[in-house]
């Protein structure tokens, strides 16, 4: 029988990355929480990663190095079926988590003794030249309108932050060659289980880097593929979150992008008609499409002055 294994699994996806990877892997090896291994998928041929991590020397890294690349979402998965530990603890390699993340998201496990249940935490959201940021700002209430809380304030939780039972990530798994909206389209299948409880640490736990100048999943893509995306899950949502899911996910794009009067009925439609948007819905949607990012800005600091309890309800 294999001795000392691990109860928690942290697993990383990464590819032609090898300086961030490494930073993300030495803010695991320093938590507080010594019960863990680590799992880095490397996601394609990639001789440079997988020496710069041999080159850390613990044995608590793993390396699983693929022949050819499938994806984050796949190596995810790949990830999580090689772990050994009870649960799955994910990190994006581009991420850190802060010391004592493990410490204070198993201690929420051990006092809910259950394997159907999702622990996340807020989190800092950090970019170059500007105060780190809590996020989210609110906190989710009420269980049976979840679907709604990525989309509300833009109060999701980022990959960095999940931790689950690897019972339940082996029974949903991330979608592989998902374009974009990975991380959103996991927390809405796995929350669509009403089973499943979810639990918030409320103190920031792990950094979101912000990645300014370097490509992303969601660099280039085009308004229509996340609203072909929310077209074909519209049945995890509420009304109401597939309202707010167009707003903010497809609308911005489709004006950055020039859609035209084609792509402003075709939201249009979606948000009113297949949606169940309420008036501030609505106030969103015409104002992304009348006004810049900066005059919405000025409008949010001129409720915060005005009315500094709306603030979290402002365009």
């Amino acid at each position: 029988m294999e001795k000392n294994i691990p109860t928690v699994s942290v697993v990383i996806p990464t590819r032609n990355r090898p300086e961030l990877v490494c930073h993300a892997v030495r803010s695991v090896l320093a938590q507080t929480y010594p019960d863990f291994e680590i799992v880095v998928v490397v996601d394609g041929p990639d001789p440079a990663t997988v020496e710069a991590l041999n080159r850390l020397g613990d044995a608590r890294v793993r390396v699983v190095a693929l022949a050819e690349n499938v994806g984050g979402a796949e190596a995810r998965n790949v990830g999580a079926r090689n772990a050994r530990g009870s649960w799955i603890a994910l990190l994006d390699d581009d991420d850190e988590w802060l010391p004592r993340k493990l410490e204070v998201q198993m201690q929420l496990a051990a006092q809910n003794g259950t394997n159907k249940v999702l622990i996340v935490s807020r989190f800092l959201f950090r970019k170059s030249g500007r105060p780190d940021v809590v996020s989210p700002k609110r906190l989710p209430a009420i269980r049976s309108r979840i679907s709604e809380y990525p989309f509300a304030s833009h109060s999701g939780f980022q990959t960095s932050v999940f931790v689950c039972p690897r019972e339940l990530f082996l029974k949903v798994p991330f979608v592989k060659g998902l374009p974009g909206m990975q991380d959103i389209d996991w927390f809405l299948r796995v929350m669509a289980d009403p089973e499943v409880q979810i639990l918030v640490a409320a103190e920031p736990l792990s950094i979101y880097n912000s990645p300014v100048g370097r490509q992303t999943i969601t660099t280039g893509l085009t308004w229509q593929k996340p609203l072909t995306w929310a077209q074909n899950n519209r049945h995890l949502m509420t009304a109401r979150a597939y309202s707010l899911f167009v707003v903010r996910s497809c609308v911005e794009k489709a004006v950055e992008q020039r859609s035209g009067l084609s792509g402003f009925w075709t939201l249009f439609r979606e948000c009113m008609f297949r949606g169940s948007p309420d008036p501030h819905i609505v106030f969103l949607f015409f104002s992304r499409y009348a006004l810049t990012d900066d005059r919405r800005h000025q409008i949010r600091a001129w409720f915060r002055r005005i009315s500094p309890r709306r603030v979290e309800h402002a365009a």
